[in-house]
């Protein structure tokens, strides 16, 4: 049986704490991060992880299209699963949609590694990433919820 996956309020938590110089933007169930070392959907995994990791990895790939409607260079968004334990123990997780991480492990997925986005790119996506977030939102009527 799968045991509750942290709540919203403990993954909101880790994030807000992240550096500075990460944008942090809340889209429905899911949060956006974009900083140096890339840009990222983070999800949770809750009674169904095949469907949240899927979740998770349409809305980077949808970001990744809307960023691209407004910047000319946009990295790739990589789509993290926060997800207890037992589900990472499970073998069929080598097969979800999105890489998945347990909670006291988002921080440093998020942050450590090479410096993808650089300083003047990552300002211009910081600044737009609250616009495209919200746009994100309004168009996806019908579509799996994120609002």
């Amino acid at each position: 049986m799968l045991r509750t996956q942290s709540n919203a309020r403990e993954v909101s938590r880790h994030v807000a704490a992240l550096p500075p110089d990460y944008e942090v933007q809340r889209s429905g169930e899911h949060w956006v991060v974009a900083g140096p070392t890339g840009i990222y959907t983070v999800g949770r995994a809750e009674s169904d992880p095949a469907r949240d990791a899927e979740r998770t990895s349409v809305l980077a790939h949808e970001l990744r299209a809307a960023l691209s409607d407004e910047v000319p260079w946009v990295p790739f968004v990589d789509a993290l699963l926060v997800a207890p334990h037992d589900v990472l123990a499970d073998p069929a997780v080598g097969s979800l949609a999105c890489t998945v991480v347990e909670l006291d492990m988002l921080r440093l997925a998020l942050t450590t590694g090479t410096v993808m986005v650089h300083e003047r790119e990552l300002a211009e996506i910081q600044r737009i990433l609250p616009l495209v977030v919200d746009r994100l939102r309004r168009d996806r009527p019908g579509s799996l919820p994120l609002a």
